[in-house]
């Protein structure tokens, strides 16, 4: 009962982090950075627009977001899996 207690407050702590930030690329970077673990390619679970909803953004300027940093050669991506460069 403790850990399911322990494991829901760090849920809840990484949620209150991910919200706090204040632009749509600070908080999928942070998404990211929370998800990579010790590899740079991840594959959310998520649809876009879970992920959007997940991050408290428009789904439209999170896509748009995401296009700018492949663009920059910060990720690369491919529907839900993500490369972090």
């Amino acid at each position: 009962m403790l850990k399911l207690l322990a494991n829901k407050n760090i849920m809840l702590h990484q949620k209150i982090e991910l919200i706090s930030k204040r632009t749509t690329r600070e908080r999928l970077l942070l998404y990211f950075d929370m998800h990579c673990g010790m590899g740079k390619k991840i594959t959310i679970p998520h649809s876009r627009e879970n992920l959007a909803a997940y991050l408290c953004v428009d789904r439209s300027a999170m896509s748009n977001e995401l296009s700018k940093m492949q663009k920059e050669g910060i990720i690369k991506y491919n529907k839900n899996q993500f490369e972090i460069l």
